[in-house]
Order: C-alpha cells, then structure tokens, then sequence
C-alpha cells in the first residue's frame, strides 16, 4: 500500500479487513466533479505539480490530496467562467466533490479548497 492510499475499515460487526482505495481513484474522482460542476471550464495545475510531472511523470490535473489517518483532503486549482458568482460556483463545486468522493469510493472527505486560477470568458 503506497503511503497516499487510504485504507478504509469495514465498521460492520462480524467483517474484517478493509479497503483500499489509490490516490489516483480519489483525484480522478475529485477531478471529474469539479469538471461537471457548473461554472468550473477547466483545472489547471499548480506549478509545483507542473515541475513534478516534468520529472515524474503524470499527475492528476489541478486535483492535489492531503491523505489523513481516516480522510482525505482534497485541494482543487480551477478556471472559472468569467461573470459567475465565485462564491456559489465553489460551494456547489466543494459539495460535488464531496458527495463523489464519500459517495463512490467511500473515502471520508476532510476539507475541499478551491483555489480560483483564472476567468474565461
């Protein structure tokens, strides 16, 4: 298990062991809903992700995750549409991510930050 996996434990009386779920399950996730939520037109990464591609390889664009002992947090980097409230663009984008995440993967979700990059028109 790498050390950005997070395993979760079956709480169920009578199982044992748990599940396991990648980093990259969680970013993609994150990734996705933060792409479908309205006024979000793209994620662009932050540049120390940019220069850790350069010499790793693949990242997840514009998702960053802080794995916990029992949740994530999760840090996004969007380009909003010029002329949207930001307020209420990053609350409805904070609560899809949230809802994806806990939702299909079952990874309890810490903190959602959004960090607004830029505005297209």
């Amino acid at each position: 298990m790498s050390q950005t996996d997070l395993r979760i434990p079956f709480r169920d009386a009578g199982l044992s062991g748990g599940v396991t779920v990648a980093h990259q399950v969680i970013a993609k996730l994150a990734g996705q809903a933060a792409r479908t939520t309205y006024g979000v037109v793209g994620m662009q990464e932050s540049a120390v992700k940019k220069l850790a591609r350069y010499f790793r390889g693949s990242v997840t664009e514009g998702v960053e995750l802080s794995v916990g002992q029992e949740s994530v947090d999760i840090g996004l980097h969007v380009v909003m549409e010029r002329g949207v409230n930001i307020a209420q663009v990053t609350a409805n984008l904070r609560e899809q991510v949230r809802y994806q995440v806990e939702g299909v993967a079952g990874v309890p979700v810490g903190e959602v930050n959004v960090r607004v990059e830029d505005l297209q028109d």
